[in-house]
Formats: C-alpha cells, sequence, structure tokens
C-alpha cells in the first residue's frame, strides 16, 4: 500500500511549491519509510484473526466450564435445602 505514495509525484511537487530538491528527495524518502512502517498486512491480519479466534475459542470453553460447574453446584445446594426443608 506504501506504493500508492508516488514519491516522485510527491518530491516534484514539493520542489515546484519551493523547496530545494535535495530536500524533497529527503523528505519524500521519509514519508514512505513513515507510511510504510504504520501499514498492517492482509497476512499479518489474517494471523492475528486466527490468534483471536484461538483465544475466543478457549475463553467459549472456559465459560461452559463455568456454567457447568454453577449448574452443578446450584443443583447440589437446592437438593440439600430440599433434603432439610421436608
Amino acid at each position: 500500500m506504501a506504493d500508492s505514495l508516488n514519491s516522485i509525484d510527491f518530491m516534484d511537487t514539493l520542489v515546484e511549491g519551493g523547496f530545494p530538491e535535495k530536500q524533497a528527495k529527503a523528505l519524500a524518502l521519509v514519508m514512505y519509510q513513515l507510511i510504510d512502517s504504520q501499514l498492517v498486512t492482509k497476512s499479518y491480519l489474517d494471523m492475528r484473526m486466527a490468534e483471536l479466534r484461538a483465544e475466543m475459542a478457549q475463553l467459549k470453553a472456559e465459560l461452559i466450564q463455568l456454567i457447568v460447574t454453577v449448574v452443578v453446584v446450584q443443583t447440589g445446594v437446592t437438593a440439600v435445602l430440599f433434603k432439610f426443608l421436608h
């Protein structure tokens, strides 16, 4: 995506605006590097999505385990209370 910055056109615009050519080249290079360093690639996003899906699956399993534990404990408490009240 950094290719979408046409550094030559950018540099020409700076030169036309009054920048010395050396400064324009340096600024174009720095801008290109800055933009390139901040871009996220599709492969990175795909990798992160796979990691997030794995984390969500783990959380789902832990939540199901917690719910089953609460239901079992609640059933036990209800049975004990029922026995004592009757």
